[in-house]
């Protein structure tokens, strides 16, 4: 194996490989990246840090070039492997945009919400007590197995860029031995006029509207509704947590991860019958969970509730306006004011609207 010390011809420095999302991607620094900065890169990557083999080819490179200034470059580095990584393993993952910890046993609570929620915060506070997994992405396979993602910390500092520190040095535990397996996904809201930490659980449909935004390459993933629910049925549903301070997570992990779990009924709702009249081709998947649906269309996820589920069942059985009416009314009654048409077509123009279908010419 060749030696850290050992660079590339026509290099100063040896590339670096980290470990992202189980993808081995390569930092490769050019002539004039000056020394100190490439300690301060390597430093700032000893969680994710694997050895330098030229032999192994990498699973993604990522060039580090000169000219930025040093916090900037390493901010600018972080964007990139995480890029790469996402990039790497789309359609094979599912991977949230989320913090996550481990107790000794593997098991894993994901705390899912978007820039600016906290999550640096809050993976500092729960990194500090149980294992650190990453403050960035939680990538699980159908298998629940998540692996992990221990980038430098991205530290906000007014005026200046984000300082990049390793997990290690912002005193965060290490990765238990033990095999990863998600057990709890969290949705995260911080209210601080709440007393004290409050769990809730969230119905498939709530939580896909809140996690897809959050999940990178969701479409990307073979019938991406379906994958999702099943795991989701695996941890037994989702959860909301509203939280006061992040110092009062850390406590209640081991309640997360505990957690009596709902498991949610659900079944595909996917296109059965050629349409005359509407085109459901821009559908890329669709589940019924109870009286509503939930639809993945045009890389965007909606959830159809009062008569737009009847609507939907009778568009991918390849009903007509006309039939779609007689469904309806058959569900609902007839309206007691108003033409039951006036009220279907409303709402099939929403669909359209939506990108959910389209009115054949």
């Amino acid at each position: 194996m060749a030696s850290e010390a050992s660079a590339p011809e026509g290099t100063r420095y040896a590339p670096l490989d980290v470990s992202a999302l189980g993808v081995r991607i390569r930092l490769t620094f050019a002539d004039g990246v000056p020394g100190d900065v490439v300690d301060a890169i390597r430093a700032s990557w000893a969680g994710a840090r694997v050895p330098y083999d030229p032999a192994i080819e990498p699973g993604a490179d990522v060039p580090v070039a000169a000219g930025l200034e040093g916090d900037a470059l390493a901010e600018s580095l972080t964007v990139q492997v995480t890029l790469a990584a996402l990039n790497a393993r789309s359609g094979e993952l599912l991977m949230f945009h989320a913090c996550g910890v481990s107790d000794p046993e593997g098991r894993v609570a994901a705390f899912v919400g978007p820039s600016g929620r906290g999550k640096t915060t809050l993976s500092r506070a729960l990194g500090a007590v149980h294992g650190y997994i990453s403050d960035e992405t939680i990538a699980v396979d159908t298998a629940r197995t998540v692996l992990p993602y221990r980038k430098p910390l991205s530290m906000v500092r007014e005026g200046r860029p984000k300082e990049q520190v390793s997990p290690d040095a912002a005193g965060l535990q290490p990765v238990p031995d033990a095999p990863l397996a998600l057990t709890a996904l969290v949705l995260i809201t911080r209210d601080a006029a709440q007393p004290e930490p409050r769990i809730e659980q969230v119905t498939f449909p709530d939580a896909i509207a809140e996690l897809a935004p959050q999940m990178s390459y969701l479409a990307e993933l073979p019938t991406p509704l379906q994958t999702v629910a099943a795991l989701c049925d695996r941890i037994g549903g989702v959860v909301r947590l509203t939280y006061p301070d992040a110092a009062t997570v850390a406590p209640i992990v081991p309640q997360l991860l505990d957690h009596a779990r709902v498991h949610g009924e659900w079944e595909p709702a996917l296109v059965t019958e050629e349409n005359p009249e509407f085109d459901l081709s821009e559908v890329t998947d669709a589940i019924r969970c109870g009286d509503r649906v939930v639809v993945l269309a045009q890389r965007w996820v909606h959830v159809l509730d009062g008569i737009a589920p009847v609507i939907w069942d009778a568009l991918r059985a390849g009903r007509s306006t006309a039939g779609i009416i007689d469904d309806v009314v058959a569900e609902f009654g007839a309206p007691q004011h108003g033409d039951p048409r006036e009220l279907v077509e409303a709402a099939l123009a929403e669909l359209i609207q939506a990108g959910v279908v389209r009115r054949r010419v």
